[in-house]
């Protein structure tokens, strides 16, 4: 059997101070708790085995039943993860959900919900009332998942100021089986229903096949049984480990360790946490969250003041290198299928601007004071001559 598990991510620029207010406000009003028990034993073992963050990132959990997703009478498992990157000043929340056959009904039916929740998350409403695809917060019911994920949003940067919204989003749907059989197969065999998941396109039986494999395109893995691929939405990963791959891993690092590696073993309901697919999510929301941020304030103040050219190769440099390099070229994927490119090119012209305003303000500077300091040179010299003349004048 195969589950869908969903993982939904936003990013929003937060600066240390706004940080503190969200997540010690939330502990403070029950909204927060730490990432502990399996959910939060899973999630230490990925970083720890994947990451390298100078600083590491700060997550909590949105208390349980407070957020929930309901399709009808069905409801699904539903956690939010809000975390605190302290090395970018930025926030990501991860809402993550798993979708099996018995949540839905009929062939394919787990990625026809599954499509309907990414909608639901985009803003897309139910006119069906709590017949049709809601969710709820604490007590009140939302025609869309966003309404729901936005006040649980605005409860937590209350008093914050924050002018940022849930504007930068991407998905990672994991389809998680356990047969350890080659993914690529099933993808070759009919890419049409993971077309439909990377773009959340409900029309998906009704695409070409040949427009489908095209779009998605060659499959990134390093591993047999692991897909993965980049869209503009996000990514889209087929992972079929099985049993043997997990006893292989374990015994092979007892010998020269002592103990088994828990990341191996990792089986999380998070999609996208087994392999690192999730940070590179996040990381890649943030780069974009950060650019759009520093446009937007340029825009919006028509500053002349100088952007270094440092500055922009700071949004680079600060997400480089933190993860393993056959992680990192999924990651370099992913920044080209989701436009993060275009955002830089843009941000590198407006810093090219600026700096060539800056150049001409400069230069008009400069200008105006050598012309002010000949003016006074001449007339310096002119009242020199005078004083001379009156001089002899005088001694005659």
């Amino acid at each position: 059997m195969t589950a869908v598990l969903l993982t939904f991510a936003w990013a929003v620029p937060l600066s240390e101070r706004e940080a503190g207010k969200v997540l010690d406000g939330g502990r403070d009003r029950g909204l927060l708790a730490h990432l502990d028990g399996k959910l939060g034993d899973e999630w230490t073992a990925a970083e720890n085995f994947l990451a390298n963050y100078t600083t590491p990132p700060r997550r909590r959990v949105l208390r349980k039943r407070r957020l929930a997703i309901r399709a009808g009478e069905t409801g699904l498992p539903c956690e939010l993860v809000v975390t605190w990157h302290p090395a970018y000043h930025a926030m990501t929340l991860v809402l993550a959900t798993t979708i099996t056959g018995a949540a839905a009904d009929g062939p394919a039916a787990e990625f026809d919900l599954a499509i309907a929740i990414l909608q639901s998350l985009q803003g897309r409403e139910t006119s069906n009332g709590e017949r049709g695809l809601h969710g709820r917060y604490g007590e009140k019911t939302f025609p869309s998942l966003l309404k729901a994920v936005t006040h649980v949003f605005e409860d937590l940067t209350k008093g914050c100021g924050l002018t940022e919204g849930l504007g930068r989003k991407g998905w990672c749907v994991e389809l998680r089986s356990h047969d350890g059989h080659p993914p690529a197969q099933r993808v070759a065999a009919d890419p049409r229903p993971f077309y439909g998941l990377a773009t959340s396109d409900e029309g998906w039986r009704f695409v070409p096949r040949e427009v489908a494999r095209d779009a998605l395109g060659p499959s990134w893995g390093t591993r047999s049984f692991v897909a993965a691929y980049t869209m503009a939405g996000g990514i889209v990963c087929l992972n079929s480990k099985d049993a043997e791959y997990v006893e292989h891993q374990a015994e092979l690092m007892r010998g020269p360790f002592g103990e088994a590696e828990p990341y191996f073993g990792i089986d999380s309901e998070i999609g996208g946490l087994d392999h690192g697919m999730l940070f590179i999510l996040e990381r890649v929301l943030i780069r974009m969250a950060l650019a759009d941020q520093w446009l937007a304030s340029m825009k919006k103040t028509g500053s002349r003041t100088r952007l270094l050219r440092g500055s922009l190769d700071d949004i680079l440099e600060m997400l480089h290198s933190v993860l393993p390099p056959e992680i990192d070229s999924l990651e370099r994927r992913l920044v080209t299928s989701m436009g993060v490119e275009r955002i830089i090119a843009q941000l590198d012209r407006q810093a090219e601007a600026m700096d060539e305003e800056t150049r001409y303000a400069y230069e008009n500077t400069v200008s105006a004071r050598v012309t002010r300091l000949t003016v006074v040179t001449v007339v310096l010299t002119v009242v020199t001559i005078v004083l001379g003349v009156l001089q002899v004048l005088v001694s005659l």
